[in-house]
């Protein structure tokens, strides 16, 4: 995909979920559209965490690009939750969600699962490779971690995994990233763009050490942030102060697909 294909790409995607509530910025927005328009590997598409629809729309509709007819999502679409948005008294974000989804005429490529999760790990066909996954959900450090923890083993060779809120100041998806992803030797080139961030996953550890220096230099710049947000206190003061510089530390520009596809690496 060329710059100017992306470019056409990340508009639509914009245009269709401007009206759709949600919590993506229209740089993760861009990013999102990218991972999902240009695969790595092959396989599925899984979101975990889906509220209203917006990214799932972006992934839907950025999918069909690379010639794929479903993503997979799951959502118990519940409230209230330590890290979900407020559904304002509604028990269920379920029809908000199906209406979107309608609305922007993605309805039939979404495989939905309204389920947490790890009980859609239990019983996920070990065959069905994911090239693609999306983690958005339960933003605790023991939510992201067991995402994470659930579906690796059904990654592809070469499969993008991609977090939500990595530059935020729950400290979930921050500790996970670090410990989890930069520190594995399974996983390669990565980035962030916004408060996303994503990584190349391999089965063989050998992949990732041309990226070892760069990946703990990325551990070193975003450890700062899990000091100030691991205990879950207010981000006030100095302290809010020293985060959001120790956040501008960390490179979160936009995605530019031709330099995105010469950083993946083949499979």
């Amino acid at each position: 995909m060329n710059n100017q294909t992306f470019e056409l790409a990340v508009v639509n995607s914009l245009q269709s979920v401007r009206q759709v509530e949600g919590h993506l910025t229209d740089r993760e927005i861009r990013c999102l559209t990218l991972l999902a328009a240009v695969p790595s590997s092959h396989g599925t598409i899984l979101e975990i965490g889906s509220f209203k629809g917006r990214s799932t729309i972006v992934l839907a509709k950025s999918a069909a690009l690379a010639g794929e007819t479903k993503i997979v999502a799951v959502d118990p679409l519940t409230s209230p939750s330590k890290t979900c948005p407020d559904l304002r008294g509604q028990a269920s974000g379920w029809h908000d969600f199906q209406n979107n989804l309608n609305t922007a005429g993605v309805a039939p490529a979404v495989e939905f699962h309204q389920e947490f999760s790890q009980d859609l790990a239990a019983k996920w066909d070990a065959s069905r490779k994911i090239r693609f996954l999306w983690i958005d959900g339960d933003h605790t450090y023991a939510g992201a971690k067991r995402d994470l923890d659930c579906f690796r083993p059904f990654l592809a060779n070469g499969a993008i995994v991609a977090m939500h809120d990595v530059l935020h100041s729950h400290d979930g998806p921050v500790r996970v990233f670090s410990e989890d992803i930069l520190l594995s030797p399974h996983f390669g080139p990565f980035g962030l763009s916004g408060s996303i961030a994503w990584a190349q996953y391999f089965t063989s550890p050998d992949a990732s050490i041309p990226f070892r220096a760069q990946k703990v230099e990325a551990y070193r710049r975003l450890t700062k942030l899990v000091a100030l947000s691991v205990f879950d206190e207010p981000l006030t003061g100095w302290r809010r102060f020293r985060y959001k510089f120790a956040r501008a530390a960390v490179p979160h520009g936009d995605m530019d697909a031709e330099a995105f596809q010469r950083q993946i690496l083949p499979v």
